[in-house]
């Protein structure tokens, strides 16, 4: 039990040590992106029915919604074009993609589930893979993993990294009330002592769990991104927090309606005959002896 209390800060040194022999993580796309140019909006395309092409109308409400099938005269569709027929690659298109293919980077998901306390520290939890056991691990940061939510593609080392958050929060001054009205006591987590500033010294401590150096490279590197990055990453965070605050502000004050009238419109095709079955005719054959088979 002493050798394990002892682990976390046994790994901080080692992933020290790999820090200064192995190259720092870079990012593969702008984290800020440009502006996108709004589409136009497209006229929602409509069949325009005359009322004496309708054959039969039938109306219905369902949980409070006005839901009219009507059944038309039908209508001749344009054919579907037929699918272009494929062509073979030359010579110099195999080998160029062959080539690429050769080339290519190493990709991977990372996948974490993670909970933030308190806007501070983020408690991280990933799986390892032993021999055909799957464990779990966990660790404690001091960056606020919020800030990642707009992290785009990430190197480390030789393998690209896609990021993928199950992200929540827990403020610990709201969750002892909560507990106290329930006459419960509520146990904060024990935060390991990490430094104050994530700007300047982002760090991480492994408090459970067995992950091998392979799972904690792309960890090593969001900490290396962070301290490189946090200005545009914070930055953006609160720009897309502040945008998605005003839309539900606007959607609030100006609510769309939640059951809108639907028309439903179909027409019955008559589909064609299939074509008259074979029929086959059997000849007996003979045997030496003279018997029919």
């Amino acid at each position: 039990m002493q050798i394990h209390r002892f682990l976390p800060l046994l790994l901080v040194g080692a992933l020290a040590a790999q820090e200064v022999s192995s190259p720092r993580a870079t990012i593969l796309a702008p984290i800020i992106p440009a502006p996108v140019a709004q589409p136009v909006p497209q006229a929602v395309l409509r069949l325009d029915i005359a009322p004496e092409s309708i054959l039969e109308s039938k109306e219905r409400i369902v949980n409070g919604q006005k839901i009219t099938t009507q059944e038309i005269t039908p209508i001749t569709l344009p054919p579907i074009p037929p699918a272009p027929e494929p062509r073979p690659l030359t010579a110099g298109q195999i080998a160029a993609r062959d080539a690429k293919l050769a080339s290519a980077r190493k990709y991977r998901s990372l996948m974490l589930s993670c909970t933030v306390f308190d806007d501070k520290h983020t408690r991280i939890q990933g799986t390892t893979r032993i021999k055909d056991t799957t464990e779990r691990w966990e660790a404690w940061s001091n960056i606020n993993f919020h800030h990642f939510n707009r992290l785009p593609r990430f190197q480390k080392n030789d393998i690209t990294y896609s990021l993928f958050l199950g992200i929540g929060d827990e403020n610990t001054t709201k969750a002892a009330a909560r507990f106290a009205r329930a006459t419960r006591t509520y146990t904060p987590p024990t935060i390991p002592d990490l430094p104050a500033d994530p700007t300047t010294a982002p760090r991480f401590i492994v408090t459970s769990g067995n992950p091998t150096a392979e799972d904690l490279a792309p960890i090593v590197g969001l900490h290396e991104l962070y301290q490189d990055h946090h200005k545009e990453l914070i930055s953006e965070y609160i720009r897309i927090k502040a945008q998605q605050e005003r839309e539900a502000a606007e959607r609030l004050a100006n609510p769309p309606d939640p059951k809108p009238d639907i028309i439903i419109q179909h027409w019955t095709v008559t589909p064609d005959a299939p074509p008259a079955p074979t029929k086959l005719e059997i000849i007996p054959t003979k045997t030496e002896e003279g018997e029919t088979k």
